[in-house]
C-alpha cells in the first residue's frame, strides 16, 4: 500500500495537521497507509509539548511507496538548518517524479531554500519571511498574499492559518473521498453548520456501498 508520510521534527506546530488526520481517520477503507517519519526513532516533542514516537526512520521507507509527503511548520530557523537537508532533498526528488508534497507555515521556508517555490504559485505566513530569511529565494513574483493555501504543480503551500484549506487540497489531490464528500467536509469545518457534517457522513457511506 502506498504511504502518506508526515515528517516529524521537534518543535513542530500541533494545530496544522489536525484537520488532515481527522479526515484520513474518517475513511472506512483507507486508500493509503498514513505514517510518520523522522530522522531517528527518538520521541519528537511538539511545540505544545506532545510526545510522538515516529513510525519509521526516513531511510526505512521505500521512496517508490510514497504517494504524498506532508511537511508541518515549526520555528523558521528549524526549517532552515542543515538537519533538514535530507527531508528537503526528498521533497525535490518527489516533485520531480510528480508526487504530491504539501508544506505549511515554516516548512515553506525550507522548500523555498531549495528553489521549489521559485516557479510555482505559493504562499506562506507572510512574504517578508521568505524574502528576509531565505537568501536564494527568487519566487516573489509567484507569491500569493490573498489566500491562505494554494496548489501548483504538485506542491501545496499554506500559512499557519490555512490548515483547513491546505488539508482540503491534499484530500482532493489524493482523491481520498469524492468531490462532494470533500466539499461537505470542508464546509462543515469552515462554517460549523451541522447539515454539512451529515452530508459528509452520507457521502462516505455511499462510497462504502459503491
Amino acid at each position: 500500500m502506498k504511504k502518506i508520510c508526515m515528517y516529524l521534527m521537534n518543535g513542530m506546530a500541533d494545530h496544522e495537521h489536525g484537520y488532515l488526520l481527522t479526515a484520513l481517520s474518517s475513511q472506512i477503507e483507507p486508500k493509503y497507509e498514513f505514517c510518520t517519519v523522522a530522522l531517528s526513532k527518538e520521541p519528537i516533542i511538539t511545540m505544545g509539548g506532545l510526545k510522538i514516537i515516529p513510525d519509521y526512520i526516513l531511510n526505512e521507507v521505500n521512496k517508490d511507496d510514497i504517494i504524498a509527503l506532508i511537511l508541518i511548520g515549526a520555528d523558521i530557523q528549524l526549517w532552515l538548518n542543515r538537519e533538514q537537508e535530507t527531508i528537503l532533498n526528498l521533497a525535490i526528488e518527489l516533485l520531480k517524479r510528480n508526487i504530491l508534497v504539501a508544506g505549511i507555515c515554516g516548512a515553506t521556508l525550507g522548500l523555498a531554500s531549495k528553489g521549489l517555490l521559485d516557479e510555482r504559485i505559493h504562499t506562506s505566513n507572510v512574504e517578508f519571511l521568505l524574502t528576509n530569511f531565505v537568501k536564494n529565494y527568487k519566487g516573489i513574483k509567484n507569491y500569493r498574499n490573498d489566500v491562505v493555501a494554494v496548489y501548483d504543480k504538485k506542491l501545496i503551500t499554506a500559512s499557519s492559518a490555512g490548515s483547513l484549506l491546505w488539508s482540503k487540497y491534499i484530500l482532493e489531490n489524493l482523491e481520498i473521498f469524492s468531490k462532494n464528500a470533500i466539499e461537505s467536509w470542508y464546509k462543515y469545518y469552515k462554517l460549523g453548520i451541522s447539515k454539512y457534517y451529515i452530508e459528509f457522513m452520507e457521502e462516505i457511506k455511499k462510497e462504502e456501498n459503491f
